[in-house]
């Protein structure tokens, strides 16, 4: 899990007045079903050459099924105007990683909309504190949606290196459009406009160049694929209110228009929500799929980023009892099936997600989920490799669990 922060002092900002003016844009058995379930109409997975493997690249046979997935995080901006507030609550970010140090956190420093015109001996001795728990500390940027010059920002991202040490940077008003125009006009689709992807990669080009390991940026809207690695990673969701965990569900799904951030590592995307009046630990396990970095709290208003959210410590602890369990299919001889099988996993909650062998799910540890395997043409289930012969069964899993589904093949008859 990726926790990360963003710390302010002296100015009050909101991602959603800065981000996008297009926004509108080993486990343990618990019980066995006895009933078969019926064959599936669902077709084995076989990769095409038209498909995007996660990272950029293409899907290949190799490169297809399960897919080791980082940890999911949190973003968290922390625009706290009082010094004294501010490091009461870089306080309670440590503790947390002590508590979790399995988590990594990155924090995100903001002196002055930027690295400020002076030295901040107290942010400095904040970062100083926060590496030495282990935790990696960047600078916020901002890019004036892809009109800021580059030399001006390279200037601001030396300047937080020199001062302050970080290791990254935040660059903020991402655009989520392709092109500007050479006067800068917005969406722009004629000739000899600029390529914003471009320019993100080139501040990414140069951070790296001076030593800094992580380049984040924040767009607020879902952006178009060429985006993608331009930045280590992209805000792609920012609203009162929470993504919706449907595929369909248009430009407020988190997986993207039509679900297309599924062909990607999560870790390319983050998002933030405010004015959530309650955590849900259902909806976070379903969004942490999604998301390499999430941010969720109650404040409201035009600063609801002004205090740490009281869900911090919470969010932090469910994300450190995610454990991943890999579903994988073969024949009884133990060689794997030709074409990956369709299985579905049920959360305590009732939520299904399904996908085709091999397949990795997320669960909570010590939670209750359910899990079949489907039967399709000549392949028909027999049994599990922990022993159970049903094709539905409960697991509890304490820890990273790995289950396989055996199949006896029997061809059509002639």
């Amino acid at each position: 899990m990726v926790i990360a922060i963003i710390v302010s002092s002296g100015i009050a900002f909101s991602f959603s007045s800065l981000a996008s003016p297009a926004t509108s844009a080993s486990s343990s058995l618990a019980t066995d079903h006895s009933p078969e379930i019926p064959y599936s109409t669902t077709t084995p997975y076989s990769p095409s050459s038209t498909d995007y493997a996660p990272f950029g690249g293409k899907i290949t046979a190799a490169t297809s099924g399960a897919l080791m997935q980082p940890g999911t995080g949190v973003i968290v901006p922390l625009f706290t105007e009082s010094s004294s507030a501010r490091l009461s609550e870089v306080n309670e970010i440590v503790q947390a990683k002590l508590a979790h140090p399995a988590v990594p956190i990155v924090v995100v420093i903001n002196p002055e909309g930027g690295p400020g015109i002076s030295y901040d001996p107290n942010i400095a001795t904040e970062v100083k504190d926060m590496q030495a728990a282990g935790i990696s500390v960047i600078g916020y940027v901002p890019t004036n949606w892809g009109e800021r010059g580059i030399p001006s920002i390279e200037s601001d991202m030396l300047i937080y290196l020199n001062w302050y040490g970080v290791t990254g940077i935040y660059l903020d008003q991402m655009p989520n459009w392709n092109y500007n125009s050479p006067s800068g006009t917005w969406y722009y689709g004629g000739p000899n406009g600029e390529f914003i992807p471009a320019y993100f990669a080139t501040l990414s080009q140069y951070g790296k160049s001076i030593g800094m390991t992580q380049v984040v940026a924040n767009s607020g809207a879902d952006v178009p694929t060429d985006f993608i690695g331009s930045v280590n990673t992209i805000g792609i969701f920012e609203n009162a209110y929470l993504p919706s965990l449907s595929l369909s569900a248009g430009w407020t799904s988190i997986a993207g228009l039509g679900g297309w951030h599924a062909s990607y590592s999560k870790s390319n995307f983050m998002f933030f929500s405010y004015a959530i009046p309650s955590l849900d630990p259902a909806y976070l396990l379903g969004v942490s799929n999604y998301v390499g970095y999430l941010y969720i709290t109650n404040g409201t208003g035009t600063a609801p980023y002004n205090t740490l959210s009281p869900y911090f410590d919470q969010i932090i602890s469910l994300l450190a009892s995610i454990v991943p369990v890999t579903i994988q299919s073969a024949t009884l001889n133990g060689v794997s099936t030709s074409g990956g099988l369709w299985v579905t996993v049920t959360q305590p909650d009732g939520s299904s997600s399904s996908g085709y062998t091999p397949s990795a799910f997320d669960a909570y540890a010590a939670s209750t989920v359910t899990i079949s395997a489907d039967n399709y043409g000549g392949y028909v289930f027999d049994h599990w490799s922990d022993g159970s012969t049903h094709a539905v069964i409960e697991v509890t899993p304490a820890q990273a669990t790995t289950l396989v589904a055996f199949y006896r093949y029997v061809p059509a008859s002639a």
